[in-house]
């Protein structure tokens, strides 16, 4: 007896290391392939940098076209005509300043890939209260990203506490990461960048982290609010039902 429960046992412990071996081979294929996605991810949005610098170039070219010919036009129109050109001028000289500032910031962010914004969004919606998304993006426009996880699987719209560019984004987003380590929602897939911290909290880290750095507290929740507020609407304008009362015998 004593020799089979032995051989149980042996049989048990082999059987618990095979399940520990195929249990981390999973993990490590998991890993492997969030690893993989991730750096798509990355190149992704590499790609749209440069398209997006390619696209304010072609912008600025533009307006450098419209505002010569502005001038030509100008130099040859009546003089009753001169106020209206000067005028024509100066608004598309604005819009040229405006769309070279926007290739530089483009072209910056595209040949430096550890440029970007780490934004700070909330979803009491979809999530509760005092839950936070820590993230980066290299996207020119950051709200893009913000928008986009706004449509991804989630109920309602994220709002949006800081978007704060940096030229080391990373370290920016590593930094609040590590300082809300203890408070991570999941502790074992570091990508999922929710975190369970007040408001409050994450502003004074902020402050600390990225002097100077915007950082709006409010929690407007638009469509959630108005959610409740259609359903509660709803449950009052239900009349009570009537209950009949039955007599005690027929």
């Amino acid at each position: 007896m004593q020799k089979g429960a032995a051989k149980f046992a042996l049989t048990l412990k082999q059987k618990l290391v095979e399940l520990q071996v195929t249990h981390e081979y999973r993990e490590k294929l998991k890993a492997e392939r969030e690893e993989r996605a991730e750096m798509a991810r990355a190149a992704r949005e590499e790609q749209k940098l440069l398209r997006d610098m390619e696209r304010a170039e072609e912008e600025e070219n533009r307006y450098l076209r419209l505002l010569d010919k502005a001038k030509s036009d100008a130099n040859e129109a009546a003089a009753d005509q001169i106020g209206a050109y000067d005028e024509k001028i100066r608004m598309l000289e604005k819009d040229l300043a405006d769309a070279h500032a926007k290739f530089e910031r483009a072209q910056a962010m595209a040949e430096k890939t550890r440029s970007g914004y780490v934004y700070i969004i909330s979803n009491i919606g979809s999530f509760g209260e005092e839950v936070v998304k820590i993230g980066l993006t290299r996207r020119l426009d950051p709200a893009d990203r913000v928008r986009e996880l706004g449509d991804a699987g989630v109920p309602f719209v994220f709002d949006t506490h800081a978007i704060i560019y940096s030229d080391d984004a990373p370290a920016l987003e590593r930094a609040l990461h590590n300082e809300f380590q203890k408070t991570r929602i999941n502790a074992q897939n570091f990508r999922k960048e929710f975190f369970r911290v007040s408001i409050d909290e994450v502003e004074r880290a902020v402050a600390r982290l990225a002097p100077g750095a915007p950082f709006f507290k409010d929690v407007e929740a638009q469509e959630y609010r108005e959610t409740l507020a259609r359903r509660n609407a709803m449950l009052a304008a239900v009349e009570p039902i009537e209950l009949v009362a039955f007599p005690a015998s027929i």
